[in-house]
């Protein structure tokens, strides 16, 4: 059976929260970095996960899973799932240290006409500093 969606079915979203006006949507695209692996997830303002995307789908060679070019497919993935929710401004957090990461996914959602209301760098920092380096034994 074929449900038909109308403009109130549309509004809902099954409880998700993009914020309180349909003409100015908002969601949170982060992206993270766990076990030589990226991830690229959409939330809602909530913190309820929308969608969600490994690099490992686009590469299985280790290495390449951080090439620009395979960053920007998964990101144009996840693209597909904001249009859907007629998302068009997004907040950006990255949680990784390296810049042409969040440079190539932040070229790819410009080019789909997708602004930035809020970016944050939330890469991690150690409390103590890092650990100096041995002295050279002569």
């Amino acid at each position: 059976m074929i449900m038909e969606k109308n403009s109130d079915n549309l509004n809902n979203f099954s409880g998700l929260y993009f914020g309180p006006f349909n003409d100015r949507r908002v969601a949170v695209f982060i992206i993270s970095r766990k076990r030589r692996n990226l991830f690229l997830t959409i939330t809602d303002l909530t913190g309820s996960v929308v969608a969600s995307l490994s690099a490992k789908t686009f590469a299985s060679d280790r290495k390449k899973r951080f090439a620009p070019h395979i960053i920007e497919l998964a990101a144009k993935q996840l693209i597909t799932t904001l249009k859907l929710y007629r998302i068009y401004a997004i907040r950006l957090f990255v949680k990784i240290s390296k810049s042409y990461i969040a440079a190539s996914v932040s070229r790819a959602l410009k080019s789909s006409n997708i602004r930035f209301t809020m970016g944050f760098s939330m890469v991690p920092i150690a409390h103590n500093g890092c650990r100096a380096k041995k002295r050279r034994r002569l």
